[in-house]
């Protein structure tokens, strides 16, 4: 793959090429796609420049800016003229009164070291505000749209320098605090070709959906890939999406799209909230990549989704498992452009020992029962891929489970002010002394040539010698009772291999101790593992802003005695645990 340009090169090269070609349409409601905004790659370019120039009267290149912008086209524009002026952005969602999310935009804002808030006008005093009772009050805040602008002529253009940090991309905090990935020119430039190649379209085509834009897949793969690529960005509000499923499929009809992504859940979504008069007339033939990444990826959701919507168009070489992580700047692999998504039924006892090993379906097409299903994320292209035993640093054979290791262009430089934890995640070696990989703390498998994605390091259970993944837990939980089967749980280890199952239960007059006897049973069938169930209530399990659950933080909030129950099952050993951490249980709850 050859070196991009620097993407503000890139940019003007496609405003002098196709000036008039759509770059940018943001639209509210796709029900009323009549009141969207749409720019071309021109206004686009010329807006970058007078942002870039604004900047410039404000900021030193290098210096970090933190983007806090509600929904719309002007974040846009605020980020690219931060890569114009040679300022670092930083992108985070507005405020909202959670303490849980504005802790994470201080922590995020103290370890980038930033300079300056940047939001539109209409935002600046939800931006200011949450600086005074964040103690960055001396922050200064500039609205990016001011009433007066700087002629795009003002605009100096900066050094072209593809080794400088292009912006900061912090991640989820999953599993930790949020750490800041430092992303450079050439990092981006990479990983935009990447990112085009795995969904195998045109450059002029139309990419679009609801991720926000400071989840990495919102803001590269909706976003900068297909501007990079000279193609069209469609953009929707995720709160229209998240209360209106539907609304997603009928933007990428009346949009056009040949390429949208969503995490798994919001694929459940669709199948548990869209009903048949919500999509009369819908035709999504045109979809030619329906990308699901981000969150483990369910095969009997995706075959779902597919029936449901293959009688409005959708084709099934349409639906595209993918990986890929905010450390490798974005993409990894996908299932591309008109090959169908391969799944692999597998003994999970010999899963759980490091062995990927098929079994055959049976006479009528499906898989056995106690099978487990895994996904395919594709081909691995424009990297090296290693599949390593995490402790020892040996590299696995294909057919056996071990840590996803990558080397390659797109692989950032580190993590920002943390050199420490970069030396552990970005410069590890094999123990037959390959150096310069990054360690994903994915469990992953490669077979017949194709990557799976197993798990976390961090979540893996380990119960008598054998991995659990707290996805699979957490995927049959849901199965076993009506009032669970909407919302969220988290499974973990406490006092060495108990495993506690915290799950979310949805208000009703069914009985509390049938329903946490129900999840325990099938567990314990499907499993053969003794699970403690706690029942909370809904919203209790923690969540990083792009969905996934935060079992580690669930699990302190457990240990410590921080959970409301509305009901529990724990084991003599789950209650022996609480005790001697002082945190003492009465009989059926949890304090």
């Amino acid at each position: 793959m050859r070196p991009g340009l620097e993407f503000s090169a890139q940019l003007a090269a496609h405003a002098a090429a196709h000036g008039d070609r759509t770059a940018l349409v943001y639209v509210a409601d796709p029900d009323a796609p009549a009141d969207a905004e749409s720019l071309s790659y021109t206004q686009v370019h010329d807006a970058a420049c007078r942002v870039g120039a604004l900047l410039q009267a404000h900021l030193r290149p290098g210096e970090r800016a933190m983007l806090m912008y509600p929904p719309g086209p002007r974040f846009a524009i605020g980020f690219l003229g931060c890569l114009y002026a040679g300022v670092v952005p930083v992108v985070v969602p507005v405020p909202d009164g959670q303490r849980h999310r504005s802790r994470r935009l201080s922590v995020v804002a103290h370890n980038a070291g930033v300079t300056a808030l940047l939001t539109e006008r209409s935002a600046v005093p939800t931006a200011r505000q949450w600086a005074a009772d964040t103690q960055l009050a001396d922050l200064p805040c500039v609205a990016t749209d001011p009433a007066v602008p700087p002629e795009p002529g003002q605009w100096r253009p900066p050094a072209r320098d593809l080794s400088r940090i292009a912006f900061l991309q912090y991640t989820s905090g999953s599993t930790s605090d949020p750490r800041g990935v430092a992303v450079t020119a050439a990092n981006l430039a990479h990983n935009a070709q990447v990112y085009l190649r795995v969904t195998g379209v045109g450059a002029d085509a139309r990419h679009g959906g609801w991720l926000p834009m400071h989840h990495d897949n919102g803001l590269i793969g909706l976003f900068l890939a297909p501007l990079y690529g000279g193609g069209t960005s469609v953009q929707m509000p995720a709160s229209t999406f998240l209360r209106h499923p539907q609304r997603w499929l009928h933007l990428v009809d009346r949009f056009d799209l040949d390429v949208s992504s969503a995490p798994n859940f919001a694929y459940e979504l669709c199948l548990r909230r869209i009903q048949d008069h919500h999509v009369h007339g819908l035709d999504l033939s045109r979809w030619h990549v329906a990308m699901n990444g981000a969150e483990p990826i369910r095969a009997a959701t995706m075959r779902a989704f597919l029936d449901r919507f293959g009688r409005h168009g959708l084709r099934p070489e349409a639906l595209s498992p993918g990986y890929g992580l905010a450390e490798a700047t974005l993409a990894v692999c996908g299932a591309g452009l008109g090959l169908p998504f391969h799944v692999v039924a597998v003994d999970p006892d010999r899963l759980a020992g490091g062995e990927l090993h098929p079994v055959p379906a049976g006479a009528d097409g499906e898989p056995p029962a106690g099978a487990r299903e895994i996904v395919s994320c594709g081909r691995v292209d424009g990297y090296d891929l290693r599949i390593v035993d995490p402790d020892t640093g040996r590299v696995r054979d294909d057919g056996r489970v071990g840590e996803i290791w990558l080397r390659g262009p797109s692989v950032a430089r580190g993590y920002w002010r943390n050199p420490e934890a970069s030396r552990a995640t970005f410069e590890a070696v094999t123990a037959d002394g390959e150096a310069g990989f990054l360690r994903t703390g994915d469990l992953g498998v490669r077979h017949g040539g194709e990557l799976y994605v197993t798990g976390r390091i961090k979540e893996v259970l380990i119960v008598n010698g054998r991995n659990l993944y707290p996805q699979d837990l957490e995927a049959e939980a849901r199965l076993a009772h009506r009032t669970v089967a909407t919302v969220h749980g988290a499974a973990f280890t406490v006092a060495e291999d108990q495993i506690v199952l915290v799950h979310e239960v949805r208000a009703g007059t069914e009985p509390l101790p049938g329903i946490a006897g129900a999840i325990g049973q099938r567990l314990a069938r499907e499993f053969g593992v003794s699970v403690s169930v706690v029942l909370v209530r809904a919203g209790t399990v923690d969540r990083t802003t792009s969905g996934k659950v935060q079992r580690l933080a669930v699990r302190a909030a457990f240990a410590e005695g921080r959970l409301r129950s509305l009901h529990s099952v724990l084991t003599p050993q789950v209650r022996a645990f609480l005790a001697a951490a002082g945190e003492p249980v009465q009989a059926g709850t949890v304090r």
